[in-house]
């Protein structure tokens, strides 16, 4: 919570800034010509909707926390999960690789879940630029294993979180307010290891328990 707490008065501060500059200017009569007067309370509106986004979160992100473990008495189909995430705006234009494996997650939230996976899946694409991106999904043992990122980081990637050469994601990043944040509990409510390879940021794994349907 002190890092959620930390990036919300990071994210909150330049909205913030702006609201008060352009309010200032137009209580000060600075603001003279009808256009300028327009153009201040849009990027007003606009910076004071941030903030009520970063608020919303800040919900989101308590609600969960103050949930601990939940109950994950819900089964998603490991294929159905695959087809839900290439439907996700994150991964439009990624190129798709391998076939999950037959069997359930269990879950308490399976739009969260989905959600969750694909919002760290495009921290990695962003990372990645303009560089192709690529996903795919394999089975390890009893859980579905995800790789996503540019094909050379997705290749260099260990095999699992604890292998040599493995590193916790950075989920406390400027300019993505809380959803990584939020992310990160919903993943590990469900049990969920995510990683990436220090020298190939632009790519991350994730370890899915899997369960009979």
């Amino acid at each position: 919570m002190a890092q959620v707490l930390n990036t919300l008065a990071h994210e909150i501060r330049t909205p913030l800034a702006v609201s008060q500059g352009y309010l200032k200017l137009y209580v000060d009569g600075r603001l003279t010509k009808p256009d300028d007067q327009q153009r201040a309370l849009q990027q007003t509106r606009e910076a004071l909707g941030v903030i009520a986004v970063l608020c919303a979160d800040i919900g989101k992100v308590s609600a969960l926390a103050e949930a601990g473990a939940p109950a994950l008495a819900e089964r998603l189909d490991a294929t159905q999960l695959a087809a839900d995430l290439r439907e996700r705006s994150e991964l439009v234009g990624a190129t798709v690789g391998g076939e999950p494996p037959a069997g359930g997650i269990a879950t308490n939230a399976p739009k969260d879940l989905v959600k969750a996976i694909a919002t760290v899946i495009k921290s990695a694409f962003d990372e990645a630029k303009q560089e192709p991106h690529h996903c795919e999904w394999q089975a390890n043992g009893e859980a579905l294993v995800i790789r996503a990122g540019t094909i050379a980081g997705v290749r260099a990637l260990p095999a699992t979180a604890d292998g040599d050469g493995a590193a916790a994601v950075n989920v406390v990043r400027g300019g993505k307010g809380l959803t990584l944040i939020w992310a990160a509990f919903v993943l590990e409510q469900h049990g969920i290891q995510t990683w990436h390879h220090p020298a190939h940021k632009a790519s991350v794994g994730f370890h899915i328990p899997m369960v009979r349907l």
